[in-house]
C-alpha cells in the first residue's frame, strides 16, 4: 500500500485522482501541508503531494522546510505542463513530495501516481 497525503488547493480533487489511478493500492489522506509533511518525515505517509496557484511556492514550502529541498520538486508549474518522463526520473532518484499547479492536477497526478506504481510494482 502506497501512503499519500494531500494538502493545499483543491485537495479533494487531487484525492479523488490518486484514488482512481492506484484503486486499491494506494491510500490517499487529506490533510494540511504541516500534517502531511510531519507524517512523511515520521513515516506514517510514503508520498506528499501539494497544490497551489503556482505549483511551487505554497504547495511545497513546509514540505521542503521538513523534508529537504533535495526530496521535493515542483512538477508542474503555473502555464506549463508537466513531463511524464520528468517525473519518472525524480520519483526514481528518491523525490517524496511534489508541488503541482491547480490547473494540471489531473494530468501531473496520472504522471506521479504511473511513476510511484511502477516503483512499488517490484
Amino acid at each position: 500500500m502506497i501512503r499519500i497525503v494531500i494538502a493545499g488547493l483543491q485537495k479533494d480533487r487531487i484525492a479523488k485522482c490518486v484514488v482512481a489511478a492506484g484503486g486499491d493500492r494506494v491510500e490517499a489522506t487529506v490533510t494540511t501541508d504541516m500534517d502531511g509533511a510531519k507524517k512523511v518525515k515520521n513515516g506514517q505517509a510514503d508520498y506528499y503531494i501539494g497544490a497551489c496557484n503556482s505549483g511551487g511556492g505554497a504547495a511545497l514550502s513546509i514540505a521542503i522546510g521538513l523534508l529537504g529541498y533535495g526530496r521535493c520538486a515542483t512538477v508542474a508549474k503555473s502555464g506549463s505542463k508537466p513531463d511524464a518522463q520528468n517525473i519518472e526520473a525524480l520519483v526514481s532518484k528518491g523525490t517524496i513530495a511534489f508541488g503541482i499547479a491547480e490547473e494540471s492536477i489531473e494530468t501531473a497526478v496520472a504522471f506521479i501516481m504511473d511513476s510511484l506504481l511502477k516503483k512499488h510494482a517490484t
